[in-house]
């Protein structure tokens, strides 16, 4: 099975102190795992241990495997990171646009997203959303289904499915074909992973199509998510498209093994 792990940060281990160690500490993780490639999500913030877009588009320019994903925030220099990510979007050195709601504190209605939105459907990229786990109020569910209606051409990335309530995510949301759920983070709370497995058998049975490989590593294991991936009741081809297929086709990347 090809696998493709779409939701990967620089790892922030105590050794590694510098961002050329990460990046091997992180291609080798990969290729422990057979992972054919992966996307690397940058910070929204002006520095950060797993790096600013820039950071990340410079560090993986020489990867052909490796994609970038950026964080934006309307709450930090908004106008100015709009223009330049513009620019890395028609470069095509990035590949989607991330928001970090709950992280920070703006709510998925706030009416200053729809810049963001704009610039994602501009250059046809998804957008990523972290959801769930501290301060959920701020990326609800329900925003999710208003944002894709009212943006039917934009691709939206739930990440996390607003863990630990993925029921309610998924019922929210189940009924707009332009919104993925990014599996991340899933696999790493070991005490609830039956709960949590047999909620994801309910999408995976419904819509295995809309479901996407990525693991939150550099805090978690890539290894732990294919392994949940696995253990779905789902047949092989359905298996593929959520290791690997699914993500290549929303972020649409030219990779030869695609």
């Amino acid at each position: 099975m090809m696998i493709f792990d779409a939701h990967l940060h620089l790892p922030c281990y105590e050794e590694l102190h510098t961002f050329s160690s990460k990046k091997q500490r992180l291609l080798a993780d990969l290729k422990s795992v057979n992972a054919v490639g992966g996307i690397v999500i940058a910070d929204s913030d002006k520095t950060s241990a797993i790096g600013t877009t820039e950071e990340c588009v410079d560090l993986f320019a020489d990867c052909k495997n490796i994609f970038v994903v950026a964080g934006i925030s309307p709450l930090i220099d908004y106008d100015n990171r709009l223009n330049v990510l513009a620019q890395l979007l028609s470069e095509r050195k990035i590949v989607g646009l991330k928001l970090y709601p709950g992280h920070e504190p703006y709510f998925m209605d706030d009416e200053r997203l729809s810049r963001t939105f704009s610039l994602c459907m501009e250059f046809d990229v998804p957008l990523l959303v972290h959801t769930g786990w501290e301060n959920p109020q701020y990326n609800h569910p329900r925003y999710f289904a208003s944002i894709a209606e009212r943006n039917p051409n934009m691709s939206i990335i739930i990440c996390h499915l607003w863990w630990p309530d993925i029921d309610t995510c998924f019922e929210a949301t189940a009924a707009y074909q332009n919104i993925y759920y990014d599996i991340s983070s899933l696999a790493h709370e070991k005490g609830i992973l039956d709960k949590t497995a047999s909620s994801l058998q309910r999408i995976a049975q419904a819509y295995p199509q809309r479901i996407i490989l990525g693991s939150d590593y550099g805090m978690c294991s890539t290894k732990d998510h294919i392994d949940l991936v696995l253990s779905l009741d789902i047949s092989q081809e359905e298996r593929q498209l959520i290791l690997a297929n699914n993500a290549l086709n929303v972020y649409k990347l030219p990779l030869s093994y695609k």
